[in-house]
């Protein structure tokens, strides 16, 4: 409910973080109740991503458009004009998805899930899930083409933040080597996130930027930079990913 959107991103990781978990721990768990939870939180999650989404591309903009001059600074004030209206109408929807009853029933689901847990017979071990996950993320790389698509790299740092949840999860059982893992799963998932984020600014830049030509030549260089961003973070990540 407040204006820090460090506040939100808090939230935001905590709904993917365990949204990771349940799917990964599925299988200690009753698959329908498992489920339901999943969908409730994926619903919350989109409302969470969409003003992040935009928090992280006003941060990012805003020192720099500012800094312009002339007819580029006015061209770059355009810009930010847009993205804090629509800052203001994706929060105002997230405020009202929030307000609304399916978010306490959200909330008391989780509470039924934790005082009693729907438990299943099966004697799958925390390491086991982790193990698990680790091999899916190693497998997708495995299968990357020598030029990954950013959809490509974007699915690997999915799977990269489940082995890193997973990992959490299984912390005391897996010592050093499960510590140095998720430190090193961070770095990947901080590479992969960068990439992403220059997509997404790309992405909007091709709607938000008018025809003017002040407004065209700030928007190529922007796309300029963002593509070297993409190119940098890529580079990254196959430099990180043999550690």
């Amino acid at each position: 409910a407040g204006r820090d959107p460090e506040h939100l991103h808090e939230m935001r990781v905590a709904v993917r973080r365990l949204r990771a978990i349940l799917r990964a721990s599925r299988g200690l768990f009753d698959a329908t109740w498992v489920d339901r939870l999943r969908d409730e939180l994926d619903w919350l999650g989109g409302g969470l991503g969409l003003v992040r989404d935009l928090d992280v591309l006003y941060t990012y903009l805003r020192p720099r458009l500012t800094a312009l001059e002339g007819a580029e600074h006015r061209a770059g004030q355009r810009v930010l004009r847009r993205l804090s209206a629509d800052r203001t109408r994706a929060r105002a929807d997230l405020n009202e998805a929030l307000d609304s009853p399916r978010y306490p029933r959200i909330l008391e689901q989780l509470e039924t899930f934790l005082s009693r847990p729907p438990a299943s017979e099966s004697d799958v071990s925390l390491p086991d899930v982790a193990a698990t996950e680790w091999k899916r993320l190693r497998k997708a790389v495995q299968k990357l083409p020598g030029r990954p698509s950013v959809d490509e790299l974007h699915a690997v740092r999915i799977k990269v933040k489940r082995a890193r949840y997973a990992a959490e999860l299984a912390r005391a059982a897996a010592g050093e080597r499960g510590k140095r893992f998720i430190h090193q799963a961070k770095k990947l998932q901080d590479i992969l996130g960068d990439l992403q984020d220059a997509v997404v600014l790309e992405q909007y830049l091709h709607d938000a930027i008018d025809r003017t030509e002040p407004a065209q030549a700030l928007g190529k260089d922007l796309v300029k930079r963002q593509r070297k961003r993409r190119k940098k973070a890529r580079t990254a990540f196959f430099e990180e990913w043999p550690k």
